[in-house]
């Protein structure tokens, strides 16, 4: 009678607790507290001498405040540190549950060859010798995989309590005052070694320079510069787009929680702190609505992206570009610039335009990637300034910032290059018209919505530099600021000083123009209603937008130009067409 000894049954492989999760909204707290500490640390050696104070009181104040901030640049590092150690456990924690997971499933296939030997066992009551071989085979075959196993498990385990370890150390490290100024006396700090090397943001490098930068600073480097600099970081054109993301929410929070406990102790903030905090709460709210939508094809969630963040620039205006989807990995990248009265405090709604140009080019083609960027990075004529409106100036300066902003864009991918259009509204669409002409805008395709004019300079769609072919224009026929462009032979609206450029939707600009009117066109008593729906769902102007993005343009529906008879004012076919909703496009898919 044959033997045939069949390995035993695996135990079951314990859990690995932790959720890397939560240990990345910690590290976030520990990066957060660090930004707050070495911002005392910068306001304490800035304060350590007083103007028309000397002697020995002046002299024993310098100490102790210089002492101060040594203290609290020893805590920021320390702090630092722990949280790139609490980096370092989030990734082993979802390594060891991907391990664990894995091994599970070895486990329950061990298990089910290893009952079907039995029964195959049982049923051998005559089995000849080629058949009690091959059962032998498979037992020896079942023992070396049990074996494997196990030691599997077993070193599952010792890194488990390795990675835990090197958590518990990172944090008892630093434990006291003593201990952080222990760990950095007589090194200089990451954060400054980093940004001191060459092509750094602060050195002036270019999008290019900043983005081989950032590639060869090691991972410590990288934090130490994101926790000690977030504001470098987040503005930086060439830094990666989840980077930047990670630093401007450092600098949201941090911003926000600051200027809200002195509001909730009760003082008044004075003009600047309270333009900033609104700015902030702006940039909040418009993150958790973006928070909410899903992809439209796929269902999943969206995590809006802070592409760009500072509550306080253009004299409390503020900067802020939000994106969906990711313009590093995107196969196509649209960036929408918003005209006349955006700041800080609208970033909800140009992010709501945003997410419709995302959800409109995700319709035209499902089967690629969509990244949609709404960027405020310029100074917008508003409020108190908001006659210059009226004149080129800040598109210009707009022009140099959005140029830039998207060789960023460029240089931060490491793949093929996106297909990158560019669309600009209202006042925006002077600032891309000055970004392409006066800086070689790198974009695959211009559009121009609601256009008051490409710029004084622009004689023709081919000035632009992406190709006649490649600049598209939406003009509604009922818009008044698409009116202020410089129509016919006698210069239309000129001469009231309000163009600001050849209209771009007449035949003698050259431009590709689409239906871009609304069902709703002259309704309502806002005579300014229809320059504001070139974003709203089911339009055609969203729909044609959609598929430039995507590059389809096959698919896009052409309107006829405006046109200047020599014997009376211009004419617009589409004045008389009759509007086209685009329906609901969803149920398409």
């Amino acid at each position: 009678m044959t033997t045939i000894v069949v390995p035993p049954r695996c135990d079951a492989i314990p859990e690995v607790e932790g959720d890397p999760a939560q240990v990345r909204v910690f590290v976030d707290d520990l990066l957060a507290s660090a930004v707050n500490v070495d911002d005392l640390d910068t306001f304490a050696r800035d304060s350590a001498t007083l103007e028309d104070w000397s002697g020995a009181a002046a002299d024993a104040y310098g100490r102790h405040v210089r002492a101060a901030a040594a203290d609290a640049d020893a805590i920021s590092a320390a702090v630092r540190r722990v949280a790139r150690a609490g980096e370092d456990y989030a990734e082993a924690v979802t390594d060891l549950q991907r391990r664990r997971g894995v091994l599970a499933e070895d486990r329950t296939g061990f298990h089910t060859a290893r009952a079907d030997l039995l029964a195959d066992i049982r049923a051998a009551t005559e089995a000849d010798a080629a058949a009690v071989r091959e059962l032998e085979d498979r037992a020896a075959a079942l023992t070396t995989r049990r074996t494997t196993l196990v030691e599997d498990v077993d070193q599952l385990g010792r890194d488990t309590t390795a990675a835990e370890q090197a958590m518990l150390d990172a944090m008892t490290s630093y434990s006291t005052l003593e201990k952080a100024r222990a760990a950095v006396t007589g090194g200089r700090d990451l954060a400054d070694s980093a940004l001191a090397k060459p092509g750094s943001p602060s050195s002036g490098g270019s999008p290019e320079e900043v983005a081989a930068w950032w590639d060869s600073l090691t991972e410590d480097e990288q934090l130490a510069v994101l926790a000690a600099h977030p504001e470098v970081v987040g503005s930086a054109d060439g830094i990666p787009a989840t980077v930047r993301d990670r630093a401007n929410r450092l600098l949201l929070e941090t911003d926000v929680d600051a200027l809200e406990l002195r509001e909730e102790r009760g003082e008044i903030l004075p003009p600047a702190d309270s333009d900033a905090l609104a700015n902030g709460r702006a940039a909040r709210a418009a993150l958790a609505q973006g928070a909410k939508e899903v992809d439209p094809i796929t269902g999943e969630p969206l995590v809006p992206l802070l592409h760009l963040y500072d509550a306080r620039a253009f004299g409390g205006d503020g900067k802020v570009a939000i994106a969906f989807g990711d313009p590093d990995t995107a196969d196509h990248v649209s960036v929408m610039v918003p005209g006349y009265s955006s700041t800080g405090t609208s970033a909800e709604g140009n992010a709501e335009a945003a997410f419709n140009i995302y959800e409109s080019s995700r319709f035209s083609d499902p089967r690629s990637s969509v990244a949609s960027i709404m960027w405020i990075g310029y100074d917008a004529p508003s409020d108190w300034d908001s006659a210059s409106v009226a004149g080129e100036g800040r598109a210009i300066d707009g022009g140099e910032a959005l140029a830039r902003y998207v060789d960023g864009l460029r240089a931060s991918r490491d793949g093929s290059p996106a297909h990158l259009t560019v669309v600009g509204h209202s006042y925006g669409s002077t600032t891309t018209g000055h970004a392409a002409s006066d800086h070689g805008l790198a974009a695959d395709d211009i559009v121009l919505v609601g256009s008051p004019g490409a710029g004084g300079g622009v004689d023709h769609a081919s000035d632009l530099g992406v190709g006649a072919d490649h600049v598209w224009a939406g003009n509604n026929s009922r818009d008044p600021v698409a009116g202020l462009a410089d129509n016919g032979w006698l210069g239309g609206h000129t001469l009231f000083g309000a163009g600001l450029g050849n209209d771009v939707g007449e035949d003698d600009f050259g431009a590709n123009r689409f239906d871009a009117e609304s069902t709703t066109r002259g309704e309502g008593l806002d005579p300014f209603a229809d320059h504001t729906k070139y974003f709203d769902e089911d339009t055609e102007a969203l729909f044609n937008i959609g598929q430039i993005v995507v590059g389809d343009y096959d698919e896009v529906l052409g309107a006829d130009h405006k046109y200047d008879p020599w014997y009376r004012g211009p004419v617009d076919p589409e004045y008389d067409r009759d509007p086209t909703s685009r329906g609901d496009r969803a149920a398409e898919w």
